[in-house]
């Protein structure tokens, strides 16, 4: 009799040990990576022209909208820690055009507002274009240089 109650407490005593076991296994999580700084990147860049009436002659704007996200899951982008550089690359003109006067120079501006986790800004870069309006502009944009991210976009005349 004591060798079928021994058998009896080892065959309850084993799934019970081995389920404990599992079960310590199966609710252990791994500890979410730390985050180093808000990672931010860019989204859609647009292009818009616009004209406004004036005397002798209208004047035509071109305005860049630029998106700027934080991928980050938990880290706030502080105010005036992220810039934006535009680096106008190459201006070309239709056969013939002189290209004389019209010369874009390197511009940058500064996020002044905190930006939360997972969410983007607009900014918007704007020139005056001249009479003669180009064919295609190349710009370049990078995010906190120099190590941040960098895109390459190039407006055509429609």
């Amino acid at each position: 009799m004591a060798k079928r109650i021994r058998k009896i407490v080892i065959y309850l005593a084993l799934p019970l040990f081995l389920s404990i076991q599992a079960t310590g296994v199966s609710f252990s999580q791994s500890k979410a990576p730390e985050e180093k700084g808000p990672n931010i990147k860019f989204g859609k860049i647009d292009f818009s022209v616009r004209e406004i009436q004036s005397a002798p002659s209208p004047l035509r704007m071109l305005e860049i909208h630029i998106e700027v996200f934080n991928k980050s899951r938990q880290t706030t982008a502080p105010p005036n820690s992220i810039k934006l550089v535009m680096v106008p690359k190459e201006t070309k003109y239709p056969e013939g055009s002189p290209a004389a006067g019209f010369d874009l120079a390197q511009e940058e501006t500064t996020l002044a507002v905190p930006l939360p986790p997972n969410t983007g800004r607009i900014l918007i870069f704007g020139f005056s274009l001249p009479e003669n309006i180009p064919e295609s502009i190349t710009f370049e944009f990078q995010i906190n240089p120099p190590e941040g991210e960098k895109k390459t976009v190039k407006w055509e005349r429609s």
